[in-house]
């Protein structure tokens, strides 16, 4: 079973994965952003006690200043620098020169000390999971005949703590934007495409039931309003074509009227002349002695009597299309009545050697006029019979159960039918196989079956593997209590 995703849901889902991937990156780069401005703020606080260290070097000849100083540093940043190291170099040896927490010194940075000082560069040591605290090493620029550097512990507690909660803050800000593109994506989505669409599918489902007078109310100056206009100018189109075609089909259907009554004139027009004819004919077939004028005479009668029956079945034809004709609707077991048929055509069926089998089940109930529906299958079964023509054929009645109505099977092992035959076979006076069969078929017999059935309120068709592979023809009646198919 497909899986129905609303257009709506599909857009949405894309909105959502493009503005979350696209506010999350904004995101996660603020906080980056964020981070690094705040480590730079450590660098330039070490470069502006470097600065004033420096100062202090090149202007004093006491040492004790620079302690001082360094304390008095300390001591105004006490919350954010944990401790001081100042470094002086001697030729490639490093002496701590002094510290605010001589305890806490380690050789650990020399290196990076070093490195400072040889290169003239600040150094930038980040937290680790050793040492909570960012360290800046920046290398002295005074005038003093010896080099060294200077190396500041920054606490990192307040400062990441605030750069946390900025973080958390800018999180739920996106979170909330999100959600706020989100809905005023889906409004503005609904009202401009998702509700055209809704409507157009709405309106395209009652127009396909019919009502052809349906049509698109949008406004909207864009692509959707011309596809509206384009949609209400072709079912105007349309229902001009109805209207139309409805008229025609009135015409079409006075003139068959006319027709009919033209045949069913003519038809008794042809046969009471005939009537006689047909009631002489036997008799002078049998009183007649000379060989040779009976067989004339014997070759009169059967045209007689084709013409007899073709006017029968012409007459009958034009009357099943009309009201007159009644039918006496009844509920019948269909087993009772299939073998009532087969008795009746068994001395036809011995006769062409043609065996028969059915397989109906007893329980089938059908609603139908029995007298008409014996006619349907003595006409499939003389169809079969007919176009059977190899001696040992065989037809098979079978009958299926479905919801609301019955289908019949009748199949045979005759001469079968190519594409083209089965889409004529109920044509009237259209015969499968006329240079075999020559007048004893009419063409009507299919028709009037077809007919029959149409009173019946079913359906019939037939199907065919190709020729000499047989065919099969299905027909559908109502079931007990059921009326319309």
């Amino acid at each position: 079973m497909k899986t129905y995703i609303s257009l709506s849901l599909k857009l949405t889902i894309i909105v959502v994965a493009v503005s979350a991937a696209v506010i999350f990156s904004l995101t996660y780069y603020n906080i980056q952003e964020q981070s690094i401005s705040f480590e730079n703020i450590y660098v330039d606080k070490a470069k502006d006690v470097s600065a004033v260290l420096d100062v202090l070097w090149s202007e004093t000849d006491s040492n004790n200043s620079i302690p001082n100083a360094i304390s008095k540093i300390k001591q105004q940043n006490n919350d954010t620098i944990q401790y001081i190291h100042v470094f002086i170099k001697d030729q490639e040896n490093l002496t701590l020169y002094h510290s605010t927490n001589a305890s806490d010194y380690t050789n650990q940075h020399d290196k990076y000390v070093l490195l400072s000082i040889n290169q003239s560069k600040i150094v930038k040591i980040m937290p680790s999971s050793e040492r909570d605290e960012i360290t800046v090493i920046s290398p002295m620029n005074h005038s003093a005949n010896f080099s060294g550097a200077y190396e500041l512990f920054f606490s990192t507690d307040d400062a990441y703590h605030t750069l946390q909660q900025r973080s958390v803050n800018l999180l739920l800000i996106s979170v909330v934007s999100l959600f706020v593109l989100i809905f005023s994506f889906l409004f503005l989505l609904r009202k401009t495409i998702v509700t055209p669409i809704i409507q157009f599918r709405d309106t395209a489902k009652i127009f396909g039931k019919g009502k052809l007078g349906t049509r698109i109310k949008l406004s909207s100056k864009d692509e959707l309003g011309e596809l509206a206009d384009a949609f209400n100018t072709m079912a105007e189109d349309l229902q001009k074509s109805r209207e139309k075609l409805e008229e025609y089909n009135k015409i079409l259907e006075r003139l068959i009227d006319r027709k009919d009554e033209f045949i069913g004139q003519l038809g008794h027009d042809l046969k009471n002349p005939l009537q006689p004819l047909i009631g002489l004919l036997p008799i002078l077939v049998k009183q007649e002695k000379d060989p040779k004028m009976k067989e004339h005479l014997q070759v009169m009668n059967e045209n007689a009597q084709y013409m007899k029956d073709l006017i029968f079945k012409t007459l009958k034809l034009a009357k099943l299309r009309t009201e007159k004709i009644d039918f006496d609707f009844k509920h019948i077991s269909l087993k009772k009545l299939v073998d009532r048929v087969i008795t009746t055509q068994k001395h036809f069926l011995e006769k062409n050697n043609i065996k028969i089998k059915e397989n109906v089940n007893d329980s089938i109930q059908v609603y139908v006029d029995s007298l008409r529906l014996e006619e349907v299958f003595k006409n499939l079964i003389t169809n079969a019979v007919k176009y059977t023509p190899d001696s040992g054929g065989k037809i098979t009645i079978s009958a299926e159960e479905k919801e609301k109505f019955v289908q019949i099977a009748i199949a045979d092992t005759g001469i079968g039918m190519t594409e083209e035959q089965l889409s004529k076979i109920f044509d009237e006076f259209y015969r499968a196989d006329s240079s075999t069969y020559g007048q004893e078929s009419a063409g009507l017999g299919l028709s009037i079956t077809k007919r029959i059935i149409e009173k019946h309120n079913g359906h019939i068709w037939a199907e065919s593997k190709g020729p000499k592979k047989g065919s099969t023809f299905y027909f559908t009646l109502p079931k007990k209590g059921e009326t319309n198919l």
